[in-house]
């Protein structure tokens, strides 16, 4: 019987060891073929033009082409469905902010939430500024901005670039600020929102630096202020918006990339390491910086603090009833 029972946990010994083995062989093969990274917004706009520049290089460390995906729609819960239900090996990556993932499902219903992800690490954080058209006639600056929209509850048209976006959030803080409503149009990206400030459908437009600043810098659109703790050192002279006397707002916006909840720990610990080292190449981080944001590093225990601070303050704003759906 003692022999028995011998063999039997020899023969467990054996099987673990080579499912261990298994495990460790796999990773270390990964990756063997292309990988997909969804990208949950349209083109042109932020979190896409930091995609595509962190897409080649984190090809190059893991020897793979690194594929963006465009999956705009529903406040970027398209792109994190498309995730959240994808096999769990790696091949199939979600590059987004945290409110994709914390604060969308505060609004609507979705098949995914916190739990259905694991974060893998930051590669950007960028300042978020407000804008208008260059030849704007109504308001020249932030002050006269706040003026205008005060003089009447919905007399401001302002964009922002998807319902539970960052750019959102940053929309309804600065409501609260001036005690003021707007009247808000919601778009699927950056990218459109842009395009119609410009063509005049929009008053102004809540956007980070990194899809607006190329605009700013041809003068079609002018910064009134920065929706940051800081000013940005790509628009020198725009001061933030307690800085102008009106109280304090922080818009900055985390980009990061996270994995299906169930990918391997081995699979998981080899697209951080190669993301890190991904962020800190100098032509990402050149990138990053004519951009105007900041290639950032972070580990996922970090990204998993910002989602987790985001996510308690989505909640918040859902029992206050300022967080709904357009």
């Amino acid at each position: 019987m003692n022999i028995q029972r011998r063999k039997l946990l020899n023969l467990g010994a054996a099987a673990t060891a080579g499912s261990l083995l298994g495990t460790s062989a796999w990773a270390q093969a990964f990756p063997s073929k292309p990988i997909t990274l969804v990208v949950p917004f349209s083109p042109g706009g932020n979190t896409d033009i930091v995609a595509r520049t962190v897409a080649v290089a984190l090809g190059k460390v893991l020897g793979q082409s690194v594929i963006v995906d465009n999956r705009a729609g529903a406040g970027g819960s398209i792109g994190a469905m498309q995730v959240a239900r994808a096999p769990a090996d790696g091949y199939t990556l979600l590059l987004c902010g945290a409110g994709v993932i914390v604060t969308v499902p505060e609004m609507v219903k979705t098949s995914y939430g916190r739990s259905s992800f694991a974060p893998i690490g930051l590669v950007n954080k960028s300042s978020m500024v407000l804008l208008s058209r260059k030849n704007e006639t109504r308001f020249k600056n932030f002050k006269e901005l706040a003026a205008y929209a005060r003089s009447g509850d919905g007399k401001l048209v302002a964009a922002h670039s998807g319902p539970g976006t960052p750019n959102h959030l940053a929309l309804l803080q600065l409501e609260s600020l001036l005690k003021a409503k707007f009247t808000v149009v919601s778009y699927k990206g950056s990218g459109p929102a842009l395009v119609d400030l410009i063509g005049g459908q929009v008053d102004v437009h809540f956007d980070q630096v990194t899809s607006s600043l190329q605009h700013v810098k041809a003068g079609t659109l002018q910064a009134l202020a920065v929706l940051g703790p800081t000013q940005d050192p790509s628009l020198p002279g725009v001061q933030t918006v307690a800085e102008q006397g009106f109280g304090e707002l922080d818009g900055t916006t985390y980009v990061g990339v996270v994995a299906p909840s169930a990918t391997p720990k081995d699979v998981q610990d080899k697209l951080a390491a190669a993301l890190a080292q991904a962020v800190k190449d100098p032509q990402t981080v050149n990138s990053a910086r004519e951009l105007g944001s900041v290639a950032f590093s972070g580990t996922p225990q970090e990204f998993a603090r910002i989602l987790d601070a985001e996510y308690a303050l989505a909640t918040q704003a859902t029992k206050d009833g300022r967080l709904k759906a357009d």
